[in-house]
């Protein structure tokens, strides 16, 4: 049997096959010394085969003696993590014997369902998760369920399942899992501003068509852009910030770097943008002809939209320095009262001084 047809028949086993299947398959005994010394094959333990990297993280597994679970099992399957985990963790059956030692390494102990469903180098992802959610963090474990139910590699029902087989002060997680989340950064924005106490609903249409990934109190939206923010999509996503901002929402993109290294920057821009929204964003009235605009008499007291705070002038502070009595506001008619006019002057009569004392006007001299 030619070397390359022994690749194919590890390959097509899910990267591993023992002596056995491989002598079913027509190998014999000088074809697999053959593959080996040529370096197309390698045994990670002994009477198995594989084709894989040493170190791949499945076949440390294999070579320890067990199968990858956890977030190490998750993270070969393309789950949702910042990173790969610093320890490879490999699930053993409980009286496991004859395990070599291999650096950054971690044994685990499963018997049960564990060890009768998953594959030769993985344990099921309903079991990795499982232990993923107890290992990882808060935000991470919600990012990973997500993964799972949005690419369908779990059911609702697993879902419940799986929170079953947690402790009882895990199980709430489940509560924190949106199936239409599409990324990590969306798992992880979401969760993180919803323990800032926002409310946020994920993949909300905009009425054109498209979604926007977050919308936090109603009037924010937010895209998590992550490696998508390219050139070919600048203009594809300039729209839809215009079309957000036809449907009430203040705009807002958040990448990969930014999420991971400066959080609180946006946290502070989110709760500045959802504030100055409230305080002013609801949407005028439009004109009562449809052509001009209301005229400020007409409007009476309701509130100007996006109101900025003025400065008083320094006559009315000073007004207010002069009051006479502690939380005694000044009366509105001092304020506005007039000051009054200035007496014209008494024309001037030449001749007949007396004509212009007081009490005395119009009456003649005495002859």
């Amino acid at each position: 049997m030619h070397t390359a047809d022994v690749v194919e028949v590890i390959e097509a086993a899910g990267g591993f096959a023992t002596r056995r299947q491989l002598r079913r398959a027509g190998a014999t005994d000088r074809d697999l010394t053959r593959a080996v010394r040529s370096g197309d094959l390698h045994r990670p333990r002994l009477g198995w085969y594989t084709n894989l990297p040493r170190n791949d993280a499945r076949v440390v597994a294999v070579s320890v003696g067990g199968r990858l679970t956890g977030g190490s099992a998750l993270f070969e399957l393309g789950a949702w993590m910042w990173e790969r985990p610093p320890l490879v963790t490999v699930s053993v059956p409980p009286h496991a014997s004859r395990l070599r030692h291999r650096r950054a390494t971690r044994v685990v102990y499963d018997d049960g369902d564990v060890r009768s469903r998953g594959g030769v180098a993985l344990v099921d992802v309903r079991d990795a998760l499982v232990r993923a959610v107890l290992e990882e963090s808060f935000e991470i474990a919600v990012a990973l369920l997500d993964w799972a139910l949005h690419g369908g590699r779990i059911t609702s029902r697993d879902l419940r399942e799986i929170a079953a087989r947690l402790p009882a002060d895990a199980r709430g997680v489940v509560d924190w899992v949106d199936a239409s989340s599409e990324s990590i950064l969306e798992s992880v924005v979401r969760v993180r501003l919803r323990q800032a106490g926002f409310h946020v609903t994920s993949q909300v249409p905009n009425g054109f068509g498209e979604r926007t990934d977050l919308v936090v109190e109603g009037v924010l939206g937010i895209e998590t852009d992550g490696r998508r923010w390219h050139a070919q999509r600048f203009d594809r996503d300039a729209v839809k910030d215009l079309r957000g901002y036809v449907a009430g929402r203040i705009p807002m993109h958040l990448s990969y770097a930014v999420v991971r290294h400066d959080w609180g920057q946006v946290l502070a821009a989110v709760e500045a943008a959802v504030a100055l929204h409230r305080r002013g964003g609801r949407r005028r009235r439009p004109p009562r002809d449809g052509s001009r605009p209301v005229p400020p008499s007409a409007r009476g007291t309701r509130r100007r939209a996006w109101r900025l705070p003025r400065r008083p002038s320094p006559p009315a502070a000073a007004r207010r320095g002069r009051r006479s009595g502690p939380g005694r506001q000044p009366s509105p008619d001092r304020l506005t009262r007039p000051a009054p006019p200035a007496p014209e002057p008494t024309p001037e009569v030449r001749g007949r001084p007396d004509a212009t004392r007081p009490g005395r006007a119009g009456t003649a001299a005495s002859p």
